[in-house]
């Protein structure tokens, strides 16, 4: 089966110790059963604390996966205090499990072919964007088969510089609405969506929505509430998410007054400074994660609902933890603890997005007007 994968692919390395937020740290990592049997028969190295029997000894089961137990600061237990893993120094990289050998690489599996990307999760993925251009592959048959017809043509619209990413995002939603609003869509429907003259239209009568800032702050507020909850409550990325999740109450509570009007406006102009970046990792995520092996056009409407949550929070997190630091300018580094942080508090697996939807809107599938809300950059 032919295999393709974006042209940053391979030049992907761990940074190891030099990671400014380790994976072996605050979540899950599974172990696969090969793993779990290799490790009943080898025994701790002597630095890893407190020392047990066996390897599996540090294995529990949680939500129903076999997961490495972290210690009370939510390490690894095999992660030194040089940040490095105990258990490839004393045994190499074949003792790991498939999920820590494989990070941050991930393997979607079609009929006719398989790809590969690499998750935004991870700090060294989103230097490499800092420095190179993806160049996401062609799919075979793509001309032909409508879902990832629409693909190519999102990628394609995100990728016009000219076009806010906001603004790709909010064409290539009303498109799926109304492609799935048709009583059957077929290629050539898409490509008249996405004809010149279509997005020409469309993107006139988008950028004359205006919303007001307020509006679109508080909403982003709650969403970026409700999307850490849970991880808060277990004590999980506190360095990032207590101080950030304290200013967002304290908005949503309060009013919003022309100081914040202003300090938004400013917040936006350092945030177009990284619209590059930010291209780069919308394109990562509708390439890697819009289309599915089983999907149909409401699960790809439903992914791009997702993508946006997962956009207001990076963004949300980001003007909250610039409003810290002093304002002035949004870091590299501010924006890149964002991304990797919000995409490990959003990498749900397909059932768990639906149900999300489902239990926090009326409907999952949105009116573009929410869609709308969530992205807006208000009334610059």
């Amino acid at each position: 089966m032919q295999r393709f994968w974006p042209r940053y692919y391979e030049k992907f390395v761990c940074t190891a110790d030099q990671c400014p937020r380790t994976c072996c740290q605050e979540w899950k990592i599974p172990v696969d059963e090969a793993t779990e049997e290799r490790w009943r028969k080898l025994a701790p190295p002597q630095a890893v604390k407190p020392q047990r029997k066996a390897l599996s000894a540090y294995i529990i089961e949680k939500e129903e996966t076999c997961v490495i137990g972290l210690k009370k600061d939510h390490r690894c237990p095999f992660l030194t205090e040089k940040k490095l893993c105990a258990l490839v120094s004393a045994y190499g990289d074949e003792v790991l499990s498939e999920t820590c050998t494989d990070f941050p690489r991930e393997v979607h599996v079609f009929s006719d072919h398989e790809e590969e990307t690499l998750m935004p999760c991870c700090p060294a993925v989103i230097d490499i964007w800092k420095k190179e251009e993806p160049g996401f592959p062609n799919s075979p048959g793509e001309e032909e088969n409508l879902l990832f017809l629409v693909r190519k043509e999102i990628l394609n619209l995100l990728a016009e510089e000219k076009i806010s990413p906001e603004e790709a995002l909010l064409a290539a939603f009303y498109i799926l609405l109304d492609l799935k609003g048709r009583k059957k869509s077929i290629p050539a429907d898409v490509r008249d969506c996405f004809s010149e003259k279509t997005k020409k239209e469309l993107l006139k009568a988008i950028r004359k929505v205006s919303l007001p800032t307020e509006d679109t702050a508080l909403e982003c507020n709650e969403i970026l509430q409700d999307l850490a909850v849970n991880y808060q409550n277990e004590g999980l990325y506190g360095d990032f998410l207590d101080p950030v999740l304290e200013l967002s109450a304290a908005i949503s509570e309060g009013e919003w007054d022309e100081v914040l009007e202003e300090k938004w406006n400013v917040f936006l102009q350092e945030w177009k400074k990284w619209d590059g970046l930010i291209r780069k990792f919308l394109m990562n995520e509708i390439f890697s994660d819009l289309v599915a092996a089983d999907s149909d056009l409401e699960s790809l409407i439903l992914r791009m609902e997702w993508i946006a949550l997962e956009y207001a929070g990076i963004r949300q997190s980001a003007f909250l933890n610039w409003s810290l630091k002093g304002e002035g300018t949004l870091a590299y580094e501010t924006l890149r603890d964002a991304i990797v942080v919000l995409t490990r508090m959003t990498g749900y697996e397909e059932e768990d997005i639906r149900e999300y939807l489902e239990n926090s809107f009326e409907s999952p599938v949105w009116e573009w007007g929410y869609f709308a809300l969530v992205l807006s950059r208000g009334a610059e």
